[in-house]
């Protein structure tokens, strides 16, 4: 399993440079009347009842999680490559350890499993149907950002198998979550532990971005109605002249610096007659020149939102499609 930490890297190098002549992919608007957004503790736990909604508006972007901001920033801010440094590294790891932590906590029954089950409010709502998307406040690293979000839906009718095999089936993402996903391949396979190879092309203001990913991807089923797994990026390069002759791979942690680094959590669990599925996503940016940050903020709030509810919502259909299928060969 699972899929969401395997698709949600975007990036771009900005001497891309495209046009509408390159084939410019369009996406389809959403109408969401009523969605939520709370903000999350610095422990990463939800906050009282009393947090009320940040967003309820229409939203019209595209798919995967988080690093679309990222790939937004390309365009706007930095032109010169750079290197991941050892301390942004460090920082990093730390970040990874603290999450990790976090999610053995609440399998081990220390804090509530389910993100959702902190508040009854954000309960409430998505059992109502809705899309809770929720940002976690960027730690602060040397020459880097880290991004966190987390979000919840909930699939009534559904069985934890069923979810499992749509966020497991990593073949058919390039057709779950086309049309950013052009590539997706399964490469190794055990009882515990997969990888993943996906290329991901994505375009905002004016620039087509794309990086060819690899993830590990562990598993724990922790009984018999509940399991997460963890995800890590082993490697993420970012593709300069995507889709014209002069196409190449950059070597890993150099040249723009809108991915360096991804790690998330996906957590599943059977009640309430349905299923929950709250997935939690984490990347490693470069930072943003000072002068470009009242710019880029309202970005960073909004589109990483937008994809993380198209990426819930697309699971939610694939889900519909494949119970109505089995239905249907019954």
């Amino acid at each position: 399993m699972q899929g969401f930490f395997a698709i949600k890297k975007i990036c771009t190098d900005k001497s891309v440079g495209a046009t509408e002549s390159t084939s410019p992919i369009s996406f389809p608007p959403l109408n969401y009347e009523k969605l939520t957004s709370v903000r999350l503790n610095p422990d990463f736990t939800a906050p009282p009842a009393r947090a009320r909604p940040l967003l309820a508006r229409n939203l019209n972007h595209f798919r995967i999680a988080f690093a679309l901001s990222i790939l937004i920033l390309s365009a706007v801010t930095i032109s010169k490559a750079i290197e991941l440094r050892p301390p942004t590294l460090e920082a990093w790891n730390a970040y990874v350890r603290t999450v990790t932590s976090s999610m053995e906590q609440r399998a081990k029954g220390d804090h509530p499993f389910l993100w959702v089950d902190e508040s009854p409010d954000l309960k409430k709502r998505v059992l109502a149907g809705e899309v809770v998307v929720a940002p976690h406040d960027h730690a602060k690293i040397s020459n880097g950002l880290i991004h966190h979000w987390v979000g919840a839906i909930f699939f009534p009718g559904a069985t934890l198998d069923q979810v499992n095999a749509v966020l497991d089936d990593y073949d058919h993402y390039k057709d779950i979550y086309a049309p950013m996903i052009t590539k997706s391949k399964l490469l190794e396979r055990t009882d515990q532990r997969e990888k993943v190879n996906l290329l991901l092309v994505g375009k905002a203001v004016g620039v087509i971005g794309a990086v060819d990913t690899d993830d590990e991807v562990q598993t724990v089923k922790v009984d018999a109605d509940k399991m997460y797994s963890v995800s890590n990026s082993v490697r993420a390069q970012e593709i300069s002249d995507y889709g014209k002759p002069s196409e190449h791979l950059l070597p890993q942690d150099q040249g723009p610096g809108y991915v360096w680094r991804t790690f998330g959590i996906t957590r599943l669990m059977q009640r309430d007659g349905g299923v929950y599925l709250e997935m939690e996503t984490i990347s490693l940016s470069r930072g943003i020149p000072w002068e470009f940050r009242w710019l880029v903020a309202p970005v960073t709030e909004h589109l990483p939102r937008t994809v993380m509810m198209q990426t819930l919502n697309d699971t939610r259909e694939a889900v519909k499609k494949a119970a109505k299928s089995a239905s249907e060969q019954k």
